[in-house]
């Protein structure tokens, strides 16, 4: 294993270790499956960083640093920077076969400037995980942004980890993506009263796509607009490789400022593909509301989009109950 030690003193810190490792994977000085370590001393990077190397990485706060004490962070976004290869703050590449974020803040500064509720030219990234092969373990992270704040693809894990953003900040083209004890925090949209989104999925055909267990939702509230869960894109179809809507809450808390109804559809003129079940589409076991006085109470489903399903009791001990039932068609090493 190479071992690098990173002091956010140095320019493009990270950037510069991810060259050297570079350099020796070429020259023949480590191996390409070599693991590589990157510990980061407190401080702020101000930089965007691109990971493509085939070589195991893991990148972690120092001990004793706490994440908000070790930042990455950058302005970046699809105006500055066109496409999803290039316009995030921390990339992770198709070349990553297994990637472990620890102890650490990514952070999007950009200010949204559009006047439209989403603009594709304010597409701003914390973390892009255009993966479809290896894996991404992310623990005790706190990824932060505005519109669009994290992208997943192909097998991702949370643990522990807070993701908040203002609109759409949690989506991709997922196999399956858990987050398990996460903090999701939608945010106040600083441009104006605009409704929000948290969850947004295109899911890959037949695949359980965001499954968030034992997780909170909480939102700022918006003064006139409602704010939803989720959003679907209404693309998918039973025979399109993505674009389902597959998102499950497990045992989860939202906050009484979301929508009863879960999902938006755009008042049902959007199609919700597939209608939920107990393998995919939008599905919920267990959901409780916190309220404003902070008491928890049992959620109100009635009130649900149609095509969401209420998982039943042998649903959930079949398929959701342990990491290991989560994750055990995945890559991911999880013991029973």
């Amino acid at each position: 294993m190479l071992d690098l030690n990173i002091n956010a003193k140095s320019p493009a810190a990270i950037n510069a270790a991810v060259k050297k490792i570079k350099e020796m994977v070429k020259t023949g000085a480590i191996a390409k499956d070599s693991p590589i370590h990157l510990v980061l001393e407190a401080g702020v990077y101000r930089e965007t960083v691109k990971y493509n190397l085939s070589n195991p990485l893991v990148i972690e706060s120092a001990p004793g640093v706490k994440p908000e004490d070790c930042i990455v962070q950058a302005d970046n976004c699809e105006a500055f920077n066109k496409g999803l290869e290039n316009r995030g703050v921390f990339i992770i590449g198709p070349n990553a076969t297994n990637v472990s974020l620890k102890k650490f803040s990514i952070i999007n500064t950009h200010n949204k400037s559009s006047v439209a509720e989403v603009s594709p030219a304010d597409i701003a990234e914390a973390l892009i995980f255009n993966n479809t092969t290896g894996t991404l373990f992310a623990e005790n992270m706190v990824i932060e942004g505005k519109q669009n704040t994290l992208f997943v693809k192909g097998f991702t894990w949370f643990l522990n980890c807070t993701v908040s953003g203002d609109s759409e900040f949690i989506y991709g083209e997922a196999d399956t993506a858990l987050f398990e004890n996460c903090h999701i925090h939608l945010k106040e949209d600083t441009r104006g009263d605009f409704a929000g989104f948290a969850v947004k999925s295109s899911a890959l055909n037949s695949k359980p796509g965001l499954i968030f267990s034992c997780c909170t939702f909480s939102a700022d509230k918006r003064r006139k607009v409602p704010v939803f869960v989720y959003k679907t894109e209404g693309k998918g179809t039973q025979d399109s490789p993505k674009g389902w809507d597959s998102v499950a809450f497990i045992t989860c808390m939202f906050s009484e400022f979301y929508d009863e109804q879960l999902v938006w559809d755009d008042d049902m003129v959007l199609n919700v593909f597939p209608r939920g079940n107990a393998k995919t589409g939008v599905r919920e076991y267990n959901s409780k509301v916190v309220q404003k006085n902070g008491n928890v109470v049992e959620a109100e489903t009635s009130m649900r989009n149609v095509k969401t399903y209420t998982l039943t009791q042998d649903d959930y001990f079949a398929s959701y109950s342990s990491r290991y039932l989560l994750l055990k068609d995945t890559p991911f090493d999880v013991k029973e």
